[in-house]
Parts: C-alpha cells; sequence; structure tokens
C-alpha cells in the first residue's frame, strides 16, 4: 500500500476527512497543540493495539527518524489559526 496520499484515492479521502474535522475543532477555539496531543496519542494506541512490540519499537523509531522529513503546514497544505 502506497504512503503517499495523492497516490491513494482512498486514503487521499480519509486524510481530507480528518483535516476536514481538526479544522473544525480549531474554528471552535479549541488549541491546535491540545488536538496534535491528541492525535498523536490516538495514533500510538492503535499502533501499540495492533503490532507486536518489535513492530511497535520499530514504528515509533520511524516516526522519530522522520522529523526532518515533516513539512510545516502551507496554505495549500492546511494552515492552523
Amino acid at each position: 500500500m502506497s504512503t503517499d496520499i495523492n497516490q491513494n484515492d482512498s486514503i487521499g479521502e480519509l486524510y481530507q476527512e480528518y483535516w476536514t474535522i481538526h479544522g473544525q475543532m480549531i474554528d471552535k477555539e479549541h488549541n491546535p497543540l491540545e488536538i496534535a496531543a491528541i492525535l498523536v496519542s490516538q495514533a500510538l494506541a492503535i499502533y501499540k493495539t495492533i503490532l507486536d512490540n518489535d513492530e511497535y519499537n520499530d514504528m515509533v523509531d520511524s516516526i522519530s527518524g522522520s522529523r526532518d522529513q515533516i513539512q510545516e503546514l502551507t496554505p495549500d497544505i492546511g494552515i492552523l489559526h
């Protein structure tokens, strides 16, 4: 399965749906840092549930290792206010 959201319509649609939800929460004056913390916590809980310990540790290491590849939000990607 491709990890590029532009290459997979199903993932791209889901990605956009979640961006809409996050945007609505931010528009309701929720703190973007709180929203991000909840998303990270929930994602890690999902990984911890479905992966064995070695796979989970590999995933967390992979996430950490990609820290320099993460793009900041821009108007064409979506921007937090």
